[in-house]
């Protein structure tokens, strides 16, 4: 036995999901091998050094394929769920990070043994470029203020120069074993009729450098998100994975809360 496959038998033993055959295990699994890819840099500042992950499913029989394919599909979320949990962590993100997920029948050695395998790179850039793109980046992205006109919010005019904000109720979402798996940028609170229609994970907002704009999605929230503007409507969908392209003037409504959008000129 090499000493790879020794290492691997000796986590899966202390970790035995990652060997399991369910999908809640296989999810668990990635989750957990992506988020120890962040590396500490000094000055208690850690990153995750990659800005493609490819995730390869295996699935031996064609029933189980479809079965997998639909769930990492429709049910998973992979790459906001990486970038929330390394952001979690600490760690600066890649702001062009992608997430590829492909099932298929054919095993192989990079499977080890499991039900997934990861594959993980860097775009071909000096150290020095890849740190100056993400501040030419950030100067270039205009703020982002969010103003609560329905509900009751943490605060009630934020403003924002993130790539990525988060919308929901509560400040810090808890899973199952009360580990904070979300932190919400805004927060409505958890008292008053108006603010339970808000989802825990109601809807986050994405900077675009290419499109330079900012963009609404609903993260299947349970009382769904709209977009005001100039007296229309527009329902945000939670299967668009892009989303809305926001303007200043919108009003966005997490259920029945509301906040209004201005954009104005870059931070820099």
């Amino acid at each position: 036995m090499t000493f790879d496959r020794f290492f691997d038998r000796l986590r899966q033993w202390g970790r035995p999901w990652t060997a399991g055959a369910e999908p809640l295990e296989i999810h668990r699994a990635l989750l957990e091998d992506i988020e120890a890819q962040v590396v500490a840099v000094g000055g208690g500042r850690r990153l995750f050094p990659f800005d493609r992950v490819e995730v390869k499913l295996f699935a031996a029989a064609p029933e189980e394929r479809t079965r997998l394919e639909a769930i990492a599909q429709a049910g998973w979320d992979l790459e906001r769920e990486v970038r929330e949990r390394l952001e979690a962590r600490g760690a600066r993100v890649p702001e062009g990070l992608s997430l590829t997920v492909e099932v298929t029948g054919e095993g192989g050695p990079e499977f080890g043994g499991r039900r997934y395998a990861l594959a993980f790179s860097a775009a071909a850039a000096g150290a020095g470029a890849a740190e100056r793109r993400p501040a030419q980046e950030a100067a270039a992205r205009p703020l982002l203020r969010l103003a609560v006109v329905k509900g009751t919010a943490t605060r009630d005019c934020y403003d924002f120069a993130a790539a990525h904000v988060y919308l929901g109720r509560l400040e810090e979402v808890l899973d199952a074993a009360g580990r904070v798996k979300r932190r919400n940028h805004v927060a409505f609170v958890e008292e008053g009729e108006l603010n339970q229609t808000v989802s825990r994970e109601h809807a986050r907002i994405a900077w675009d450098p290419d499109s330079h704009s900012f963009w609404l999605r609903d993260e299947g929230s349970a009382s769904g998100t709209l977009l005001f503007r100039a007296g229309r409507s527009f329902e945000v969908s939670r299967h668009d994975r892009r989303g809305v392209r926001l303007l200043s003037g919108d009003e966005i409504y997490l259920g029945r809360a509301a906040v209004r959008v201005e954009i104005g000129e870059p931070a820099g």
